[in-house]
């Protein structure tokens, strides 16, 4: 009997920043692999095309819509498609892919893609444990809280550690950006995850923005960059964040499809940093493993609880003016080295396909 074949699906950057290093890991030990992308993936982020073309394994680009619905075509006898949603509770875009999933038997794998995930560790409005289709769990670290994830299913779960590395070289800002920069002494970086808005009240969002201003106003000598769940300007926030660029100069907005930073993803924006401040997100880590000390705003989750913890702005300027320079030290060394990590996912992947 053949061996089976581990199938990713790569719609946009998400997905090549959780799953391409890992399906390279395999290929480069002879396991089999294949890659399909979606073509948009390509026009949206251009340096795909370079990161693509020097891969040890080739990826099938093909037209989104097409990728989405029509998972039958996709997936031949004996694939295995390795998920960022399990099947079980897929209601995204990718939902149909789930269902046929489902319905026809396949096995799956799940990889965890957020330090702070629902169905994984973050149970937000669920009442009960959340049951798994999937085969296999990839988790970054031990499932938290009770009502995450079933009794059953963490048997099939297996700690990797923390699996997501910057997948290009930095790309440079503006020179009207850099020109703006060398103005001031330090440029800290501001993330939030307001697109959880079962997570954040309305009134907790309009007490960051009050945060933000009195810290940018207390802090003049410095540059804030203020950057929302993968900087995506949502109808939320948009009229928040035009009321504090209107009231404090030293503030800009990093923004996926517009203003200074146009284009620039997380680590872009990192490479520009000196320290960040960010709700409990994977951007603690993402700053962490970049060599950027960071504190956590008003921190709900044990998975930070090592971090400085930020209430106020007088806790904040506190942090800017003295950041715990080991302070991440214990958070590291519980998620792992990358390259470590890869290859213990990958190990856990080629004996699961083997059996």
């Amino acid at each position: 009997m053949p061996q089976r074949r581990a199938v990713f699906f790569l719609h946009g950057l998400p997905d090549y920043e959780a799953l391409f290093p890992l399906a390279c890991h395999l290929a480069a030990r002879g396991v089999p692999v294949k890659c399909l992308g979606a073509s948009a993936a390509l026009r949206r982020e251009p340096r795909l095309r370079g990161l693509v073309a020097k891969a040890p394994v080739p990826v099938r680009m093909i037209p989104n819509r097409l990728l989405k619905r029509f998972s039958g075509l996709w997936l031949k006898p004996g694939d295995v498609p390795v998920v960022l949603a399990d099947p079980a509770y897929d209601r995204s875009a990718t939902g149909r892919r789930g269902q046929h999933i489902l319905r026809h038997g396949i096995d799956s794998i799940f990889v965890q893609h957020g330090v702070i995930q629902t169905h994984v560790n973050y149970p937000l409005d669920m009442a009960d444990p959340q049951p798994f289709h999937s085969a296999l769990l990839l988790l970054y670290g031990p499932p938290q809280g009770a009502t995450a994830i079933t009794e059953e299913a963490r048997g099939r779960a297996r700690q990797v550690g923390f699996l997501k590395r910057p997948l290009f070289a930095p790309r440079p800002p503006s020179p009207a950006f850099r020109q703006l920069q060398s103005g001031f002494a330090r440029t800290v970086l501001l993330c939030h995850s307001f697109r959880w808005q079962a997570r954040y009240s309305g009134s907790e969002i309009e007490s960051y923005y009050a945060f933000v201003r009195q810290v940018a106003g207390a802090r003049p000598d410095h540059l804030f960059i203020l950057r929302g769940h993968r900087g995506k300007a949502r109808a939320m926030h948009r009229e928040k964040d035009a009321e504090l660029l209107r009231a404090v100069p030293n503030v800009v907005l990093s923004n996926a499809h517009s203003g200074p930073l146009k284009a620039m993803d997380m680590h872009d924006v990192l490479d520009l940093a000196d320290l960040t401040i960010s709700t409990a997100s994977t951007a603690i880590l993402d700053s962490l493993y970049r060599g950027r000390m960071a504190a956590v705003f008003r921190n709900e989750h044990p998975v930070f609880q090592d971090l400085p913890n930020i209430e106020t702005a007088e806790d904040a300027l506190r942090f800017l003016d003295a950041p715990p320079q080991q302070a991440g030290d214990a958070l590291l060394g519980r998620f792992g080295e990358v390259d470590a990590n890869l290859d213990r996912a990958a190990d856990e992947i080629a004996d699961f396909l083997a059996r």
